[in-house]
């Protein structure tokens, strides 16, 4: 009986050793489950910053980026920044603040919920963290008489009330802007011609040195920006008449496919038509929010792409279509 016993004892203690060792999960998602997320997330681009805010690889919204220590913009951060965060992410809160995640059916080890804080080097899968900045880091000084940059990169589409300062300077500076908010093409054609001018790398976008130039760049006579096709500033027509605002027939087109953010002298008949059947325009020559959501309506309605450009066939449709 007693060898039966410790011969038992024995083979529980093997047996007890082995579920130790080979059910101990491997230290957190391996790199393909990684890469597969990234891939899902933001197509593997560290840099994506697309304006929805939504930010970098792992498209950390701010206060998500924050909470594990994050400083910045996420995808301003490097790669190794990036990879760290979204590990002390996976710690505290597992697969759960990605949805690619379930796309992707990546599964959850022990660590993930653990509230175990990453340690820098601890795995094979931990990433190098960079180091730790400065407790004060030096931001590159404003220019005297430049509002603070708002920290911030602002790309075509983009709709914010912080862009109204810079887009109000370059219209005091010739550029037809009148501080809309709004990055439509008349902001992206000054944006191009500014760092042409400054000598800025010409990406369209609006960042900490584009934003500066606005006010410090001087602008000399051979370099003065050209006129805006369109008038920045069109006359009201002189009456409806003019614009055949309730005929049958379209007048004809103007030859210019319209975009969010023109502005037109002859964009205002189209929307003062539209206001007469009862869309609400009244024909400010300005294609805003407002004037897109009715393009868009007007080509559902005709049986037109919904591109939301205003074209021959989607001028002719306020005159002569459904």
């Amino acid at each position: 009986m007693r060898r039966t016993l410790a011969f038992l004892t024995t083979l529980v203690t093997a047996a007890t050793g082995l579920l130790l060792t080979s059910g101990v999960a491997s230290a957190d998602p391996s790199a393909a489950d990684w890469e597969a997320l990234r891939q899902c997330e933001s197509t593997g681009r560290y840099d994506i910053n697309t304006g929805n805010g939504y930010y970098g690889a792992y498209q950390f919204d701010l206060s998500t980026w924050r909470s594990v220590g994050g400083s910045g913009y996420p995808h301003e951060a490097s790669p190794a920044e990036q990879d760290y965060r979204a590990l002390y992410l996976y710690r505290m809160r597992g697969w759960q603040p990605w949805t690619c995640a379930r796309i992707a059916g990546l599964s959850e080890d022990g660590d993930a919920r653990s509230k175990n804080v990453p340690t820098y080097g601890g795995g094979s899968n931990v990433p190098t963290p960079p180091p730790a900045p400065p407790s004060t880091p030096a931001q590159p000084a404003t220019p005297a008489g430049v509002p603070a940059y708002p920290g911030r990169i602002f790309t075509e589409g983009v709709t914010s009330d912080a862009l109204v300062a810079w887009q109000k300077q370059m219209g005091a500076r010739g550029f037809g802007l009148t501080g809309t908010g709004f990055y439509g093409a008349l902001t992206k054609s000054a944006v191009i011609s500014l760092q042409q001018q400054a000598g800025l790398e010409v990406d369209g976008k609006i960042g900490r040195n584009t934003w500066n130039a606005a006010w410090t760049t001087s602008f000399g006579p051979t370099a003065a920006p050209a006129a805006p096709a369109t008038p920045t500033a069109p006359a009201a027509p002189a009456n409806a008449e003019n614009c055949s605002v309730g005929a049958t027939a379209a007048p004809a087109w103007p030859g210019v496919q319209y975009n969010p953010g023109d502005t037109a002298a002859q964009l205002q008949c189209w929307q003062k038509q539209m206001g007469s059947r009862g869309y609400g325009l009244v024909g400010t020559g300005y294609y805003g929010p407002s004037t897109k959501a009715v393009v868009i309506g007007v080509q559902q309605r005709n049986g037109l792409n919904p591109s939301g450009i205003l074209g021959p066939k989607t001028w002719a449709a306020a005159w002569e279509g459904n």
